[in-house]
């Protein structure tokens, strides 16, 4: 089962680490309890942002967040599914850790005896790359049915040393670029201590940050070490992600980068707020377009109980999604020297080919949603809190719950 990503270290490639204007980490949510019952799913689609304008986190609406699924809920379809398809998930779930395994035992032997800061040589790389094939067991075994496009530009990418981008909404994208690409990601140090899923990206080469840590000098002060050992640094040294982002990306000899802008995951029915690391480089980047479709049950990895998410996601027929490999955006000097300008243009490129509205949420209300303990009844048809949290309107004054980004 996957490991649960609300704390900024559950998807291999998650991008939310990318070593500019960093959320902390959420804190231990107090226990919930229903509050709020939404009714039938809402069909708005992020109206209180659904221009990209400003959010009102004073009055933060659960009922319409990108972050809090009230879409696909429980109803006696899904019943009826996992009953007809519950005595699968053991082989499918035996599935699933065949393919980790081969994929964890060829990434270790690639790895084995070898300086991860320096370029692979040929061998090892292409273990990588074979083992990087077995993420389709992974997919397969949760449901998923993946139909690719644009694969073309996947060449032109590569010659222009892109970094590539997706926009994140289920863990499962990991997996998809994993296989893709096989990339080098930017990712949360304390993934690549987790079993078996830590060997599984040992040798892709990732560039890790520190775990952002609500608590003492000494606590973050670990947290650097851990990034930097990964990372090949010494001691409690900082260097900047944005240089080795850069480095990495201008050396052929290594991996491509690949990134999730949004630094979080959302509900897939509109684009977040664009973090700025991808772009600070200035070079040109590779836009991967990820589109879940689906009617009755929605798998974006939003504040969900994971375990009963996984396994009405397994006791699906189908989780079809598609993915389009986008022509390389290659920036102007104007947006060279501004990553902000640069984000958002490619945000726009985004919005244009998915038909999605830009919305003014951001993993800073995602962070500060699970520091107060809202989430989602496992009906997917209430949301829950802690008593006085979220009133009778569905609205929560988010401000309190938000902190200073820190960076390392």
């Amino acid at each position: 089962l996957p490991p649960p990503r609300s704390r900024g270290a559950g998807a291999v490639l998650d991008g939310d680490a990318a070593g500019v204007n960093e959320a902390s980490s959420a804190d231990v949510p107090p226990s919930r309890a229903p509050v709020i019952d939404a009714g039938p799913p809402v069909t708005t689609n992020g109206s209180q942002a659904s221009e990209g304008g400003t959010v009102d986190r004073a009055c933060y609406n659960c009922l319409d967040s990108p972050f809090l699924d009230l879409h696909s809920p429980f109803t006696a379809w899904e019943a009826f599914k996992m009953v007809v398809l519950l005595p699968l998930v053991p082989l499918r779930m035996m599935l699933i850790l065949v393919s980790l395994i081969c994929l964890a035992t060829c990434s270790y032997i690639a790895a084995l005896g070898c300086d991860l800061q320096q370029p692979l040589p040929w061998w090892r790389r292409q273990l990588v790359l074979a083992g990087s094939r077995f993420t389709g067991g992974v997919l397969l075994g949760l449901g998923y049915h993946v139909r690719y496009h644009g694969l073309d530009n996947i060449r032109r990418g590569a010659e222009l040393r892109c970094i590539v981008l997706f926009n994140h909404i289920a863990f499962a994208d990991s997996a998809i670029m994993m296989g893709l690409f096989a990339p080098s990601g930017v990712a949360k140090a304390p993934l690549a201590t987790i079993p078996l899923l830590g060997t599984c990206i040992s040798a892709f080469q990732n560039i890790y940050v520190p775990r952002e840590v609500s608590g003492s000098e000494g606590a973050d002060k670990a947290a650097l070490r851990l990034a930097n050992r990964l990372n090949g640094v010494p001691g409690d040294q900082k260097k900047s992600i944005t240089q080795m982002i850069m480095d990495r990306a201008s050396d052929a000899r290594f991996p491509p980068v690949a990134m999730a802008p949004e630094g979080t995951c959302g509900d897939g029915r509109s684009l977040l707020q664009f973090r700025t690391g991808a772009f600070q480089p200035g070079v040109p980047v590779l836009p991967v377009l990820l589109q879940y479709r689906w009617k009755h049950f929605n798998t974006a990895w939003t504040n969900i109980d994971e375990r009963w998410h996984t396994l009405r996601m397994m006791c699906q027929f189908v989780n079809p999604v598609d993915v389009t490999v986008l022509p390389p955006y290659v920036p102007s000097a104007a947006e060279q020297a501004d990553p902000a300008l640069y984000a958002n243009n490619v945000r726009a490129l985004y919005a244009e080919a998915s038909g999605l509205p830009l919305s003014g949420h951001s993993q800073s209300d995602f962070l500060a949603l699970t520091k107060a303990g809202v989430g989602v009844s496992l009906d997917g048809r209430r949301i829950t809190a802690a008593a006085g949290v979220v009133n009778a309107e569905g609205c929560i004054d988010l401000r309190s719950y938000m902190r200073s980004p820190k960076t390392h």
